[in-house]
């Protein structure tokens, strides 16, 4: 088998910017009780659920990718398809205003190139496996 998902460090500087705006006055009584579903396991984590599950590691590592989004409205898109478990959180009347708080904090810290695209730091966990 060969698959690639999320590994360790995914996307750790967006996530950082969605809790520490979950966590504003504004949001915070939207998550009281929430704990994040989001885990990405490393190659240690993963090898041994493949032993568990009987299969043989030929491969297992991670490997850093650069995600571009055009523009605040590419990351906002990208923001409310794969962060359902915080956007659940929210109020639908006030689902686009967390979404831009998370979208303006990050575009802060990592503001948009020459030609238009926030780049977002990615790791992808890859495994090639047999039985």
């Amino acid at each position: 088998m060969l698959i690639q998902m999320g590994g360790t460090g995914n996307a750790a500087e967006i996530i950082a910017n969605v809790i520490a705006v979950a966590q504003d006055a504004r949001w915070r009584d939207c998550f009281v009780g929430f704990s994040s579903p989001v885990h990405f396991y490393g190659p240690e984590e993963y090898g041994a659920l493949l032993a568990e599950a009987g299969l043989r590691a030929k491969r297992v590592e991670l490997i850093a990718k650069d995600m571009l989004h055009h523009g605040k409205e590419g990351l906002a898109s990208w923001v409310r398809a794969v962060w359902l478990p915080f956007m659940e959180r929210i109020p639908d009347s006030l689902r686009e205003d967390f979404i831009g708080a998370i979208v303006d904090r990050y575009v802060n810290s990592h503001p948009m190139g020459d030609a238009g695209f926030i780049h977002i730091r990615m790791v992808r966990l890859e495994v090639e496996a047999e039985k």
